[in-house]
C-alpha cells in the first residue's frame, strides 16, 4: 500500500464529540461502499461545502433563526464567542 503525508488544517476538534463520531460514521460508511456511490455522495458534500449559509439556500435552515443565533453567539466577524 503506498503512502501519502497529507498536511491541512483540521478543526474537528472543534465539534461536539456527537458531531465528531457522526463524521466518523460517514468515512467508514463510505469506505465500505463502491465506488460509484462514494464518488456520488462526495459530490453531494461538495456542494454542501461550498454552501454559504448566509447567502444560498440551504434545505432544512431556517434563515431567520440562523441570522438571530448567530448574532447572539458571534462576534463582529462570525467567530463563536
Amino acid at each position: 500500500m503506498d503512502k501519502f503525508n497529507i498536511a491541512l488544517n483540521c478543526r474537528i476538534k472543534e465539534l461536539s464529540e456527537e458531531k465528531q463520531l457522526l463524521l466518523i460514521r460517514l468515512i467508514n460508511h463510505l469506505a465500505s461502499m463502491p465506488v460509484m456511490y462514494q464518488a456520488t455522495v462526495c459530490d453531494r458534500l461538495q456542494l454542501m461545502i461550498n454552501e454559504n449559509p448566509w447567502t444560498d439556500e440551504v434545505p432544512g435552515l431556517d434563515k431567520k433563526l440562523f441570522n438571530e443565533f448567530e448574532e447572539d453567539l458571534c462576534d463582529e466577524r462570525g467567530r463563536p464567542l
